[in-house]
């Protein structure tokens, strides 16, 4: 690092140590800007990135067509709010039903936000079925937002530690274990409204789903009639292949939350609710006020329109296989890894020893990646990610992998 830049850098930092509350545990770089599957930072050094700003920029990086698009919007209107019909708001409903399930959309700003709203279509349901105190289900090691119901929902204790009492009535079952799923609807059967679940656990160290699993979990909900609620914030928009995880499963949810890879940068969240539940949440039970603004809202028409006019999903299956099968080489030539796990370019590496240095040790040599769950380095780049720029950035964790003892 040049002692231009050393001064550049450290004035960035110091400004933000100075009026940013300390709640990240950040690394020393500032990025300026990008281009593809690449980002710059303040000296212009570009790294391959393997994180996607943790799934969001799920086009990569100055995407032509969503600049002009936003562009043109911002030439109009940038928001106007929920009390008034909003165009972009409903050809964006429409192309997210069209491409899911039958249903009807609420729009917000996050993913949190998405599972707040999922968190009180649950409530209300059990409320509707004249349950006193609505059960809501969640897994283990699961991560659903910090406000303070998805932090309830939220199965990494970490993340729930030191705030006092939660929300009440929402009960863990261990991923992937059926008798812990068996056992809870026995135990709360008649009080459930509903359960939340990622199919592949994200920051609990990329878990997926098992098949039986899932199948379990909707056969148990129908016959309580309670919601089955998936969270594809991290996995939905492309990112395992498909354009939402649950399509690999071979079967819908009562309702889904998005957000993420969603606006392609752009902060937008959503909750999708199934045709039958559609009319749970009345009008004035829910709102937002900069939820499904104009300008948020062609963002993410535009994602839409992108991922479905090129050969985008394809191409995810495609290098998540060359990805998977050369992991599985590394594997063998470091004695480094446990573990390659994931689905599409939502990939785990589970390590023996602790990923946070692994991963330091790759930012300093071009390479951005993240450290998830201890000893899990996880690999969610942009979907356009080229194999030459895959091949690069795996060389690069190979040699890291190879050298640190």
């Amino acid at each position: 690092m040049s002692s231009e830049t050393k001064t550049k850098f450290e004035s960035i930092k110091s400004l933000s140590d100075k009026y940013l509350l300390n709640t990240y545990n950040r690394y020393p770089v500032a990025f300026q800007y990008g281009v593809g599957e690449m980002i710059f930072d303040q000296d212009n050094k570009g790294y391959i990135d393997f994180l996607a700003g943790i799934a969001v920029s799920n086009l990569g990086h100055g995407e032509a067509d969503l600049i002009e698009a936003l562009r043109n919007q911002m030439d109009k209107i940038l928001h106007s709010s929920n009390l008034y019909y909003s165009e972009e708001q409903a050809k964006l409903a429409e192309v997210i039903i069209e491409n899911s399930i039958p249903g009807k959309v609420f729009l917000c700003n996050s993913g949190t936000e998405a599972n707040e709203a999922a968190f009180k279509l649950m409530r209300r349901h059990g409320i509707n079925q004249n349950i006193d105190h609505p059960v809501i289900l969640a897994l283990q090691s699961s991560f659903h937002g910090r406000t303070l119901s998805a932090m309830s929902m939220t199965g990494n204790e970490s993340v729930r530690n030191g705030f006092g009492e939660l929300a009440a009535d929402i009960h863990f079952v261990e991923a992937n274990n059926e008798d812990s799923l068996i056992q809870a609807f026995e135990q709360y059967g008649g009080s459930i409204a509903g359960i939340i679940m990622e199919l592949i656990i994200g920051e609990g160290g990329v878990i997926p789903l098992s098949q039986s699993f899932v199948n379990l979990a909707r056969k148990l909900t129908e016959e309580t009639n309670s919601l089955l609620v998936f969270d594809e914030i991290q996995t939905g928009m492309g990112r395992t292949g498909k354009m939402f995880c649950f399509e690999h499963y071979g079967m819908y949810p009562d309702a889904f939350t998005l957000a993420k890879g969603l606006g392609s940068g752009f902060p937008i969240g959503a909750l999708v609710v199934s045709k039958e539940y559609e009319s749970v949440l009345e009008k004035g039970m829910h709102g937002s006020t900069f939820g499904g603004n104009h300008l948020a809202c062609v963002a993410a028409f535009e994602t839409f329109k992108i991922l479905l006019s090129r050969n985008i999903l394809d191409h995810v299956t495609t290098i998540s296989e060359q990805m998977f099968l050369r992991l599985k080489q590394i594997m063998e030539s470091t004695g480094k890894i446990k573990e390659v796990r994931g689905r599409g370019l939502h990939i785990g590496v589970e390590l023996y020893t602790e990923s946070r240095p692994i991963v330091e040790e790759c930012l300093k040599r071009g390479l951005v990646v993240n450290s998830t769950a201890g000893k899990v380095i996880r690999i969610i780049p942009p979907l356009i990610l080229s194999i030459e720029k895959a091949t690069e950035g795996l060389d690069i964790l190979e040699s890291v992998l190879k050298e640190m003892k």
